[in-house]
């Protein structure tokens, strides 16, 4: 049985088959990872320090793709929030993002931005819900009062409409996120760009 390789050395040898890699390619392909697990670190842990682990790193040209792999993580970390858990690691990843970003100010009109989104994204899904809950109880109550025939082993009438009802609501629910999302998206790739 063969020796176990790393991600970095089975990189490594494809980069060689296909020629020559430059140094940039090279500190990318060594320094991104490094990056990926500190920031999961991060994420993970709240006493995790990014600062002292960044420092790690004397080099300029590996601090850069070391960030470069921090950056990517947070970003894929900021989402809309469809509990405390997604809300926190939403807020935990922008806290590390103005730990590593050299543009403070033009950061923070983004995030600025991405709060305001997932102010409205919150605000939106409980208004969109409340209206539909609205409509699903009248639904209900509706189909209760009229007469209705069992037919052999046919399901229910509530159980059909239960069913019906969360369909529609995922269905609402998967559009009100693609439309935020979008614009969310747009948002973190403002951010990527900032120094």
């Amino acid at each position: 049985m063969g020796e176990m390789k790393s991600s970095w050395q089975i990189a490594m040898e494809k980069a060689e088959k296909l020629g020559k890699v430059s140094p940039e390619e090279i500190n990318s392909i060594k320094y991104v990872p490094e990056g990926n697990r500190i920031a999961s670190q991060y994420l993970q842990d709240d006493k995790s320090d990014l600062m002292a682990e960044l420092a790690k790193f004397p080099a300029d040209d590996a601090v850069k793709h070391v960030k470069n792999g921090i950056d990517e993580i947070l970003l894929l970390n900021i989402n809309l929030p469809h509990n405390e858990e997604d809300m926190r690691r939403t807020n935990r990843a922008m806290a590390g993002l103005r730990l590593i970003k050299e543009n403070k100010k033009q950061l923070e009109t983004v995030l600025g931005l991405i709060n305001n989104l997932v102010n409205q994204y919150q605000l939106a899904l409980k208004q969109t819900y409340e209206e539909f809950k609205k409509k699903a109880e009248t639904t209900i109550q509706q189909a209760s009062r009229s007469p209705h025939p069992q037919r052999g082993d046919q399901m229910p009438l509530e159980q059909r409409l239960q069913l019906q009802i969360q369909e529609e609501w995922r269905q609402i629910h998967n559009e009100l996120d693609a439309q935020y999302g979008k614009a969310l998206d747009e948002h973190k790739r403002k951010v990527r760009e900032i120094a």
